[in-house]
């Protein structure tokens, strides 16, 4: 009963986050209008922008994660490798248009995907019951 009432207070805390996470990402998207000429483009602006937008996208998952349990009262760990992808994705990402990367950390994140993408698909194939269709 505890962990429903953290998790149910958390929902409305996610979606102030997500609001304001998006807000920032809009915000960052029009100041950056009048700087898109190539020749003025701060390339600092754009990555944060990019960092902005997939931050955006991981609270959605969390978001989707805490909603899931408010209706069947379990999380789902094919939800939480979700999130963990998209997490992992978004470290890629950021890594390589930083162009701050070793090959190393590269291939391991990579396979760290491969590995979670593949955990995901079993959970799929071996879920107690069929994923709902939407």
């Amino acid at each position: 009963m505890a962990v429903d009432a953290v998790i149910l207070g958390v929902i409305p805390l996610m979606l102030i986050a997500l609001a304001f996470a998006f807000v920032e990402a809009v915000a960052s998207t029009i100041y950056l209008f009048p700087d898109l000429r190539p020749e003025t483009m701060d390339a600092f602006t754009l990555r944060v922008l990019v960092e902005q937008i997939l931050d955006v996208v991981i609270l959605i998952e969390l978001f989707n994660t805490f909603m899931d349990y408010a209706r069947t009262r379990r999380i789902r760990l094919t939800i939480l490798l979700d999130v963990t992808i998209v997490f992992s994705l978004r470290e890629i990402l950021i890594k390589v248009y930083a162009q701050k990367f070793s090959s190393t950390d590269l291939a391991a994140l990579c396979l760290l995907i491969i590995v979670l993408v593949i955990a995901r698909s079993i959970t799929l194939r071996f879920s107690p019951r069929p994923p709902p269709h939407a």
